[in-house]
């Protein structure tokens, strides 16, 4: 019975392991320039610049995937660092984007076999969309996009070893598959199960070897060092490393905001407060790419700070603030941030002996369209109270 499964899992995702390695393909070197400045730009939150150069490679190799997933990423930047991933919109056009980038990297396959690159590309376009489906909670279509990703990231480092940024798709798929709860986690024991252990081992690699994925390879371990009780936690080492990105993209607020949760986790409440409230103050004056949009977020990480010290005045201020800020423009998406701050002050009052007010708010924030999978933690909470032993938990939403 292991063997069908494992056979159906093959033919699922189109590989063969008896297939011939097809004679090697390299990336053009203007492509991988031109490719290597867009995914540079993205980091820097720079994304003019990174849709000028993937447009520009769009017009010279219309047929080669790179150039499609270049421009699928700069949507995927937009929707997470400009957007909070909050305008499913731009979640609807990132996906019709990486669909079409797809459909080009099947094609191009078909002609150039050889080509490691392409399939490393087809790889990330299927992760980037396990990825989102992560954020939202979508665990089913997690696991066979990151299923797909594999197949072909697999494909990419059969045909080049040496290919060290497909560490990281086969990290990802290791890591998460290993870890992650729900269907997803049952799927994968009975399919293909992970190994995080090896994943975290696969990330590193990339972290230190790879061409394009090194920095991103650097991110995800900092998110899986950062999580909340995790096994693999190591947010002392987040921290470090989160001071690196923070010196190397000093006007990013993403990587500010990644030493935020990192002093968290960490148990630096103070300092972790400290930045936030320089966050804080860097959207309130203007400053490049700290937008109004991210009120909510520092918000409530500056509220989850006093929550962690049981400071639950503070805590419902910061609360009430960022939630206060869905009202500022109500035709737009509600930021994530916002609504998790009013499930937030539902357990301030829980703690405080509230619970009438404390059912008010959760009922509230169940209001909203589920966009983030908060359905789960605030039924629970509707169920059972918030209690003190469940303090300091995690910064971000679940």
């Amino acid at each position: 019975m292991r063997n069908i499964i494992f056979l159906a899992v093959l033919t699922l995702c189109g590989v063969s392991a008896a297939a011939a390695t097809p004679k090697y393909e390299p990336l053009p070197d203007e492509l991988r320039e031109l490719s290597k400045k867009g995914i540079d730009a993205i980091y820097s939150v720079d994304i003019e610049e990174a849709r000028k150069n993937f447009e520009l490679a769009l017009n010279k190799y219309p047929d080669h995937p790179f150039p499609h997933f270049g421009i699928a990423m700069v949507k995927w930047a937009t929707l997470e660092y400009l957007e909070d991933e909050s305008n499913p919109a731009l979640g609807k056009e990132y996906g019709d984007l990486t669909d079409e980038a797809i459909d080009t990297g099947q094609a191009w396959i078909k002609k150039h076999p050889g080509d490691a690159n392409a399939y490393l590309c087809l790889g990330g376009m299927y992760g980037l969309r396990a990825r989102l489906a992560v954020l939202q909670h979508h665990w089913i279509k997690a696991y066979f996009d990151g299923k797909k990703a594999i197949s072909n990231t697999r494909r990419a480092l059969k045909i080049d070893p040496e290919l060290y940024d497909a560490y990281l798709g086969l990290g990802m798929y290791e890591y998460y598959s290993g870890t992650l709860p729900g269907v997803i986690k049952i799927l994968a024991k009975f399919l293909l199960s992970g190994d995080a252990q090896k994943g975290i081992e696969m990330l590193t690699v990339c972290k230190e070897k790879g061409y394009f994925n090194a920095l991103a390879a650097k991110l995800l371990l900092i998110e899986i060092y950062t999580t909340t009780g995790s096994p693999y936690a190591n947010p002392e080492l987040a921290v470090k490393w989160a001071r690196e990105l923070r010196a190397a993209y000093p006007v990013h607020p993403q990587m500010h905001f990644v030493e935020i949760v990192s002093l968290f986790e960490d148990k630096r409440y103070d300092e972790s407060r400290a930045e936030s409230l320089e966050y804080l103050k860097a959207i309130n004056d203007g400053k490049p790419a700290y937008r109004r949009r991210f009120l909510p977020r520092v918000l409530t990480a500056i509220g989850t700070t006093y929550l962690a010290v049981n400071d639950y005045a503070k805590a419902a201020e910061y609360f009430g603030k960022a939630a206060a800020t869905l009202k500022d423009d109500p035709a737009a998406h509600p930021a994530r941030w916002g609504v998790w701050a009013i499930v937030r002050l539902g357990n301030v009052c829980d703690l405080t002996g509230q619970r009438a007010k404390a059912l008010e708010y959760y009922k509230e924030a169940r209001s909203y369209k589920d966009e983030w999978g908060f359905s789960e933690s605030i039924s629970k909470y509707i169920k059972k109270p918030f209690a003190a032993a469940e303090l300091p938990g995690q910064m971000p939403p679940p």
